[in-house]
């Protein structure tokens, strides 16, 4: 008698060595981390390296631990710091972009509660492409102490 776990098998690795087209395959998202807060402090950084294999746009962001996200853009010019809010960050075709601390990054306002350090804290991104799709992915940010 033939047994009929072979086809099963056979199809689970058929369909496991074909690449399927998804989002999260078309960006990844590396050292993904959000500075833990102080008792009381409303707002926290988040930061990480984004790399997409086309032309698309990080455009929102959301978190249970926090009442709203923005994306933010930071420098310092002769002594004096400069934040602004930003529509999008922009993503070309297999650059990696850095959100870090003084540069590019999301904030999260309204925090719900401290961000402790070795939190894992649930955020979704939305991205759009160049045809105006849109795509959240779930990621989850390491709580990391500050460093002063």
């Amino acid at each position: 008698m033939r047994s009929r776990r072979h086809p099963r098998v056979f199809l689970l690795l058929a369909a496991l060595a074909c690449p399927i087209w998804s989002w999260a395959g078309d960006v990844k998202i590396d050292h993904a981390w959000v500075r833990a807060t102080a008792p009381g402090q409303k707002v926290a950084g988040a930061f990480m390296e984004i790399t997409a294999d086309r032309d698309m746009e990080l455009v929102a962001g959301t978190t249970p631990r926090a009442d709203h996200v923005e994306l933010h853009f930071m420098r310092t010019d002769g002594g004096v710091m400069e934040m602004r809010e930003l529509e999008s960050i922009k993503l070309p075709k297999d650059k990696t972009v850095s959100l870090e601390p003084g540069g590019l990054h999301v904030m999260l306002i309204g925090l719900t509660a401290q961000v402790m350090a070795g939190e894992k804290v649930p955020m979704t991104l939305t991205f759009r492409d160049s045809q105006g799709k849109q795509e959240n992915i779930g990621i989850t940010l390491d709580a990391v102490s500050p460093r002063y």
